[in-house]
């Protein structure tokens, strides 16, 4: 993070390639990408931990992930900046056209997975996600309509703290929720999305008073 902007990029391009080549070079019994418990996120996590993740997610998805953390640190540092609005739009566009372009080049040799975050996977996500801020920001600092994003402010002002609630109390908030909702079951095969948004709803409501309470929590 200390790093000039160009030393960054070279590293994140660094990674981004070194984790595509590990897995090609460990593949796995079924290939670097088909093999779910035996590619190698899956192998370090069985020495380390003595077993794979139950839901085949790989540790090592941090390496892959420190490029998706830069490309917010990049982000965040041009909405910093003196630019125009113009001129931030059109780079986050660009960027984000050129990540999903290079995610979908790339896709028939470096497959689009979430589980074990794959180069691919880290572009394309990065693109859509800077695609959704290409439109956020044209309509609420450009076009100027802020009220609507009350809700969001407050789970961005305590993300880390929504974030950890969901990793770690989400099902036992479910539990909860479930007990005076009956987890929506009247409503047939909508009843999950219902009881999803109950427990996002409480989730939000702690966010809030901590909100009220001018309590954040930061790194």
């Amino acid at each position: 993070m200390q790093l000039r902007f160009r030393w960054q990029a070279v590293i994140a391009v660094l990674i981004l390639v070194g984790y595509w080549a590990l897995f090609v070079a460990f593949p796995g019994t079924e290939g670097p990408f088909l093999s779910k418990t035996t590619n190698i996120g899956a192998v370090i996590d069985t020495y380390v931990f003595g077993h794979p993740n139950s839901d085949d997610w790989t540790t090592i998805n941090f390496l892959t992930s420190t490029v998706t953390t830069l490309f917010g640190v990049w982000t965040g540092q041009l909405l910093q900046s003196r630019r125009s609005h113009g001129e931030k739009m059109r780079i986050i566009a660009i960027s984000a056209v050129v990540c999903l372009g290079l995610g979908l080049i790339i896709h028939p040799w470096n497959p689009i997975i979430k589980r074990i975050c794959t180069t691919s996977f880290t572009l394309y996500s990065t693109g859509w996600v800077l695609s959704m801020l290409v439109a956020f920001y044209w309509f609420v600092e450009v076009k100027g309509y802020r009220k609507w994003t009350f809700p969001l402010v407050v789970i961005g002002a305590n993300s880390i703290f929504i974030y950890s609630v969901h990793m770690v109390l989400q099902g036992w908030l479910n539990r909860a929720v479930g007990v005076f909702t009956l987890k929506f079951t009247w409503l047939g095969d909508f009843a999950p999305v219902a009881q999803s948004c109950a427990v996002l709803l409480a989730m939000w409501y702690l966010c809030y008073w901590l909100y009220r309470r001018k309590i954040f929590f930061k790194l």
